[in-house]
């Protein structure tokens, strides 16, 4: 390649290089005063969303707690019932075979 070649792509490259960092210098990217107070809207609207979803899930959670409470003490009162039936029908079972030996 010769030198003048070489020389003119140099220079094409370095003003191109500067044609697009100007160009890009001056495309101006503030946010106005309407934009930053919608962007905060948004995040107070998504923030209190949030906190209904945790209060609701923390008022959901209460209730499965209760419900297992009220389950298990279910669960024990049935325990209890099934052990007194065992021990009646056990004693109508002594009560009958001693009655027919008479």
């Amino acid at each position: 390649m010769s030198r003048t070649l070489k020389t003119t792509l140099k220079l094409s490259t370095a003003v191109l290089s500067l044609f697009f960092v100007a160009g890009c210098a001056d495309v101006p990217q503030t946010l106005s005063q309407s934009d930053i107070e919608g962007v905060s809207n948004q995040a107070m609207q998504a923030n209190q969303t949030a906190q209904n979803a945790k209060a609701q899930a923390e008022a959901a959670m209460e209730a499965a707690t209760k419900a297992q409470e009220m389950a298990q003490q279910a669960q024990g009162t049935a325990k209890s019932a099934q052990f007194t039936a065992d021990q009646n029908s056990q004693k109508i079972d002594r009560m009958f075979k001693k009655s027919m030996y008479k």
